[in-house]
């Protein structure tokens, strides 16, 4: 793809997604979005990378959507009935998210309001410096949350920390999103980066791909099983097809040495789990 609103670059094992339009704050627009699901397209399809950390040029994250010439949303239909209602635009990449096979990790350089704010809730690591900050501004703009952020946030935060968030639209400092789980880790701006790179290397040096493909599907989707049962029945398809695969036993021969293992798996081989979630 032609990028133009990101940055697109394979690091070794890695794909690094800074968002591009420092002028705008990173804000977005339709063609950042379609951006950003063809780049999560492209470092998902490949065996080569094990890992993807998401960032933003300049000294902002992203300011959510571009309001330059206002809401540039597509609109219309019934919102009783939501016939002929059109998808939330940002909702199209944190599903994109939601169903990777790689690991992917927010380093969150500056501010990261609105679609800056919710796109990260569906990634698995979250890392700020110590200067960024949260909002989900959404009642301060007379609109709601988006990008799914209703069924992400509550899980992650809490309802009542949620509540607090949506509900005032206040600017969130990055201690307090440590504080409240949103953030894993808040280090220096200049630790970002070769952080977040620290996590995606540990998870290609010291991990199968099949392995962390199952578990970060079973432990997104498992959220809001009706019953352990059904997480009993996966978790027993993923360990009959680990066990039948080669790194099962790679990783047992390693031990068993005391060396790092050779795993030789690729996150492809994943594919028959498509359909558990049919």
């Amino acid at each position: 793809m032609d990028w133009q609103d990101i940055d697109y670059v394979k690091d070794g094992t890695t794909a690094i997604i800074a968002l591009n339009r420092p002028e705008k704050l990173n804000a977005v627009r339709m063609r950042s979005l379609d951006e950003l699901v063809a780049a999560l397209d492209d470092a998902d399809a490949d065996d080569a990378i094990r890992a993807v950390v998401v960032t933003g040029n300049g000294r902002a994250f992203c300011a959510g959507t571009d309001l330059s010439d206002g809401f540039d949303l597509p609109m219309g239909g019934d919102p009783a009935t939501g016939e002929g209602v059109p998808p939330d635009a940002g909702g199209r990449v944190t599903l994109r998210l939601y169903e990777m096979t790689k690991p992917v990790i927010a380093a969150v350089n500056g501010p990261a309001v609105g679609f800056g704010a919710t796109s990260l809730l569906a990634m698995d690591f979250r890392l700020a410096a110590a200067e960024a900050k949260f909002c989900y501004i959404f009642a301060r703009r007379g609109i709601v949350a988006e990008s799914c952020s209703s069924w992400f946030l509550p899980r992650i935060v809490g309802v009542a920390t949620a509540l607090d968030w949506m509900l005032t639209g206040r600017m969130i400092p990055a201690q307090e999103a440590l504080q409240k789980g949103l953030v894993q880790d808040v280090v220096p701006a200049e630790a970002l980066l070769p952080r977040a790179m620290e996590i995606a290397r540990g998870i290609a040096e010291t991990t199968a791909p099949v392995s962390v493909a199952i578990n970060r599907q079973l432990m997104w989707k498992m959220l809001d099983a009706e019953h352990p049962r059904v997480a009993h029945a996966l978790e027993s398809r993923g360990v009959a097809a680990t066990l039948a695969g080669p790194d099962a036993r790679e990783g047992a021969r390693a031990f068993a040495e005391r060396r790092a293992p050779a795993f030789t798996s690729k996150a492809s081989d994943a594919a028959f789990m498509r359909a558990w979630w049919s």
